[in-house]
């Protein structure tokens, strides 16, 4: 039986991104409401409408949040090392967290620069995660 105690920064980074997507749901939802927007519309593509950055960053944490939480999982259930798990599960989390900050307040625009960054940052850790994973699973068990 694994020891998922020793991944507990890895679980608590996972439930906590899901925590900051269902916030901003609710929050896009209540804006959209007030908007009198029907269910399942979008807003203008408009950098400068905070309401659209809200959504985009909304659906931008939801769409990566599903490689994000496969990739701590997997790697938990291959048993790779706690301590990598951990690290990347918490740097993953704390980069989403930056980017959607910066994107939320309209700082440094819609394409490039450091929220870009934090963004490939992300998916940096994502690739770690599999890796570690890939390794756990099929080297480390042979």
């Amino acid at each position: 039986m694994q020891d998922f105690a020793s991944y507990g920064w890895a679980l608590a980074a996972v439930a906590l991104y899901a925590v900051m997507a269902q916030v901003l749901n609710a929050a896009t939802g209540i804006r959209k409401g007030k908007l009198k927007m029907v269910p399942g519309a979008h807003h203008t593509p408009d950098f400068n409408n905070p309401s659209y950055r809200l959504d985009r960053t909304y659906m931008n944490s939801v769409e990566m949040m599903v490689f994000y939480t496969a990739l701590v999982i997997t790697a938990i259930m291959a048993g790779a090392d706690p301590l990598w798990v951990n690290l990347l599960a918490v740097l993953g989390l704390l980069l989403r967290v930056a980017a959607n900050l910066l994107y939320l307040r309209g700082i440094g625009g819609q394409y490039g620069g450091l929220r870009t960054g934090l963004i490939v940052g992300a998916s940096a850790v994502n690739i770690g995660l599999a890796l570690l994973t890939f390794s756990a699973a099929v080297w480390y068990h042979q």
